[in-house]
């Protein structure tokens, strides 16, 4: 009977498919959207973030991704309802490129996730739980970039350009990362080779290092400090190395 009935009224029958994929497509939108909120209350629960796990920009366009995607598989089902060929050979090619496109938006979502997760355990074991430092933030975006290509990859996005250049600029981050770090250590190194010039000298001493004259009022592992006429001044130790250093009499050592 039921049959019979779309047989004679296709229109009518073509007309209620819609309506159901509407609603049934603001279903699948709102279960999408609850299940992304309750993902963020969990991992806000057991995690240590104060931003926003899953941007609100994602959240929407997930949800209505899903929801169109419903709606063209009632549209799909009206059309053939109603014998429209041409039209449904097109949709059916649409209805099959979708499933694709979500799961391509999915495996972004979860890289974001998971990225997340992995920046607050990295900040916790190596940056005291401060997520906005540097490894942290580099452990979210290799994880989401991995992700990204993955979904781009499922999409059917040829993506060798892509990873050409993400290659070339993780290169260049990491050569510029390396090299910042060997500039700084250079200076930190040629101080501690050169503390045992430190040795040499005690609190209360006078001393004349090129243009800084005063008395040191502190030594530490790499250094130490003049009080000057112009107040206290920091004095590396490879200095005491570089240079002449003068031990002016009547201080501490000189007496």
């Amino acid at each position: 009977m039921v049959r019979d009935l779309i047989q004679a009224y296709p229109e009518l029958a073509a007309g209620l498919v819609l309506v159901l994929g509407v609603v049934a497509g603001k279903l699948a939108e709102l279960a999408v959207r609850r299940s992304l909120d309750v993902t963020e209350r969990l991992v806000n629960r057991y995690g240590t973030r104060d931003q926003a796990l899953v941007s609100p920009v994602f959240k929407q366009g997930f949800a209505l991704v899903v929801f169109a995607s419903v709606l063209v598989f009632a549209v799909v089902i009206a059309v053939r309802l109603l014998d429209i060929a041409h039209l449904t050979v097109w949709l059916e090619s649409v209805l099959a490129y979708v499933p694709r496109f979500i799961l391509g938006l999915f495996i972004i979502g979860i890289g974001n996730v998971l990225g997340a997760l992995l920046r607050t355990l990295t900040a916790g074991i190596i940056a005291k739980g401060d997520t906005h430092a540097l490894v942290p933030r580099l452990v979210h975006v290799g994880v989401v970039t991995i992700a990204v290509i993955t979904g781009l990859q499922q999409v059917g996005i040829d993506i060798s350009f892509i990873v050409q250049l993400s290659l070339i600029i993780l290169a260049a981050l990491l050569g510029g990362l390396s090299l910042a770090f060997a500039l700084g250590a250079r200076q930190y190194v040629a101080n501690l080779l050169a503390q045992s010039e430190l040795s040499r000298y005690a609190a209360g001493d006078r001393l004349r290092i090129d243009d800084d004259e005063g008395v040191v009022v502190e030594i530490h592992r790499t250094g130490l400090t003049l009080a000057t006429d112009r107040g206290q001044v920091s004095v590396p130790a490879s200095r005491f190395a570089s240079g002449p250093v003068l031990l002016i009499p009547g201080s501490a050592n000189g007496d």
